[in-house]
C-alpha cells in the first residue's frame, strides 16, 4: 500500500459510530507508530480534509462539503436525472430516490421529496446494506456473473440473510428473475411501513448497472397504489434517465476529442 493511499484509508475510519479520532486510533487502526500517525493526520488537515479540535482530536474537515458540491454538479447521472425525478415525483404522488453503487458501498445521492413527513433512515451519503431493498437489488440483477460469485463469497451469510438464496446458484437465480422484470418491489425490507419500487441505471451499453432510480411508497398505501402504472413509470423513467445521460457522457467525449484535435500542431515535413 503506498503512502498516499495509507493517508486516504483515514477517511475510511470515520463512521456514525465514530465521528471523532485521535492520532492513537489512527495509530491503531493503520498499525503505524503514533509519530507516522500524527504526520498522516497533520497531512489531512493542512489538506483541509481534516480538523483538530480542542482536546486533540480529529474530524471531517470543510473540504469534505466542497468535494461534495462537485460531485453532484459534476455527476451526469444526477443532473439529467434530479428534473425526471422531480416529475415522477410530481406524477405518482410518493418520494424518489436516486442510488449510487460505488465500489462495495451503496448509497443514496438524491431525494425528490413529495410529503415531507416521510421520515426515511437512509439519506444522502449514508450507506445502505448491499443486499436488501429495492435498489441494491435492481442494481445487482443486472452483474455478471463473475461479480456475483465475487460477492458472494465474500458476503455470503447477508446474502443468505437478505432471502437471495444460501448458493451462488440460488442467489443468481434470484437476480435473474429481478432482471427479467426490470424492476423490484420490496417491502419494509429496510424500515418498517416502507416499500419501495426501484428500476436499475446505467451510463453505457455494458449491461451493468451502475445506481437505481425508486419510488417510496408507505406500505399501507400499497394497496391503494395502481402497481402496474408505478411499475410502467418507474422503468420509463429510470430508462430515460439512463439514455440521456449516455447522451450527456457522449457528447462530453467527442468535444473532449474534438478540442485535443484543434489543440494537436500539425507535423513539419522533413
Amino acid at each position: 500500500m503506498s503512502s498516499i493511499t495509507r493517508v486516504l484509508s483515514i477517511l475510511d475510519l470515520f463512521s456514525e459510530d465514530k465521528l471523532f479520532l485521535s492520532a492513537e486510533d489512527v495509530g491503531a487502526e493503520l498499525d503505524c507508530s503514533i509519530p507516522t500517525a500524527y504526520r498522516y493526520v497533520r497531512e489531512l488537515v493542512d489538506a483541509g480534509l481534516l480538523v483538530r479540535f480542542a482536546g486533540g482530536d480529529y474530524g471531517l474537515g470543510p473540504r469534505i462539503i466542497k468535494l461534495d458540491y462537485h460531485l453532484r454538479v459534476s455527476d451526469p447521472l444526477l443532473a439529467v436525472g434530479r428534473p425526471i425525478m422531480r416529475e415522477l415525483s410530481e406524477h405518482s404522488g410518493f418520494d424518489t430516490v436516486m442510488s449510487r453503487w460505488y465500489g462495495n458501498e451503496l448509497v443514496d445521492t438524491h431525494r425528490e421529496t413529495h410529503d415531507a413527513s416521510l421520515d426515511l433512515r437512509y439519506g444522502r451519503g449514508r450507506p445502505r446494506p448491499l443486499f436488501l431493498g429495492a435498489a441494491s437489488k435492481a442494481i445487482l440483477s443486472t452483474f455478471p456473473k463473475a461479480k456475483l460469485a465475487g460477492l458472494f463469497e465474500q458476503y455470503a451469510e447477508d446474502i443468505a440473510q437478505s432471502g437471495l438464496g444460501t448458493t451462488l446458484e440460488d442467489f443468481r437465480g434470484s437476480l435473474l428473475r429481478i432482471r427479467r422484470a426490470g424492476f423490484y418491489l420490496s417491502k419494509d425490507e429496510l424500515e418498517v411501513g416502507i416499500s419501495a419500487l426501484a428500476s436499475p441505471l446505467f451510463t453505457d451499453d455494458s449491461g451493468e448497472a451502475v445506481g437505481a432510480l425508486a419510488v417510496i411508497v408507505p406500505t399501507p398505501r400499497l394497496q391503494f397504489a395502481n402497481l402496474d402504472r408505478l411499475v410502467e413509470s418507474i422503468k420509463e423513467a429510470a430508462s430515460r434517465i439512463s439514455q440521456r445521460t449516455r447522451d450527456v457522457i457522449e457528447s462530453r467525449q467527442t468535444g473532449a476529442v474534438a478540442s485535443s484535435q484543434r489543440g494537436a500542431r500539425p507535423r513539419r515535413s522533413a
